[in-house]
């Protein structure tokens, strides 16, 4: 099994799940390229509870947080995730790339997310939390 957590970044806006259907097919092609370039090479798609944590990094207004997480999550089915039936724990925000933010312990895809200079979404993978 991968190590976990995995995280990726994804630059852009993110589609709703109320967007247009090309719009959602391609935003779901962008967030599939990026889990495929952070995804471990050979390694099998999880097919274990876990939980996701996906945060969008904005500029100006941003969209409504429930209306970007489906789209996401459906777009690492295959890659990361053998199927969201997996996905146990969500966790959706959004940020101001305005404000200040002090990170700890930042990885090398959300560092790249900050260094971009653009909006962008940051998604992690973690074992689902014990219930």
């Amino acid at each position: 099994m991968a190590t976990l957590p995995w995280d990726c970044v994804v630059h852009g806006v993110p589609a709703s799940v109320q967007s247009k259907s090309s719009t959602r097919a391609r935003w779901k092609t962008a967030v599939a390229a990026a889990a495929t370039s952070r995804w471990p090479a050979g390694e099998t798609p999880l097919a274990v509870p876990v939980q996701v944590t996906i945060t969008y990094f904005f500029e100006g207004d941003a969209l409504d947080v429930d209306n970007m997480l489906k789209p996401i999550q459906d777009a690492l089915i295959g890659i990361v995730l053998e199927d969201d039936k997996y996905v146990t724990d969500v966790r959706g925000s959004k940020r101001d790339l305005a404000n200040a933010f002090v990170v700890k312990g930042m990885s090398p895809a959300l560092a790249e997310g900050f260094i971009s200079d653009e909006p962008f979404v940051h998604v992690k993978i973690d074992i689902a939390p014990d219930h």
